[in-house]
């Protein structure tokens, strides 16, 4: 049974495309969802005169993207128990976390999102993802 969904999100097209799955997956199970995104702050190579200014600014662009994305699931599927969280740190490490501490069910998420040069660099958040999931794992092209 597929009781606990996890979705996280970066605000990419696969993110987006996951998260329809997964509400339609909700859907057919009754599952509760979680929609998580994590705010992963850039390394700079030269430090912005106001650096807690810089750092609010990303917060909240994360925060407006997770606002957004929950007003469209609630609004497309008003009958499911839908929260959402938002954290700070990497995103491999703060997915990992939450699935393990939710004890969710199933974790549903995009192939690619926002950071193709890391991709290629380090390999892609749902790659690593796959290699450390306490649970069943989905990935969405």
């Amino acid at each position: 049974m597929i009781n606990r969904i996890l979705v996280p999100i970066d605000g990419s097209g696969h993110a987006d495309r996951a998260l329809d799955f997964a509400l339609d997956l909700a859907q057919k199970y009754s599952s509760d969802i979680l929609v998580l995104t994590v705010v992963q702050y850039p390394v700079l190579s030269e430090v912005p005169m106001n650096i807690q200014e810089y750092y609010r600014e990303i917060k909240a662009s994360y925060e407006k993207m997770l606002s957004e994305t929950m007003e469209k699931a609630k609004k497309t599927t008003p009958n499911l128990h839908i929260t959402s969280k938002l954290m700070e740190g990497h995103p491999v490490d703060k997915i990992i976390e939450t699935a393990h501490e939710g004890k969710f069910d199933m974790i549903v998420m995009g192939r690619r999102g926002q950071g193709h040069l890391t991709h290629t660099l380090l390999g892609s958040v749902s790659d690593r993802v796959a290699d450390q999931t306490p649970c069943a794992l989905l990935i969405i092209k």
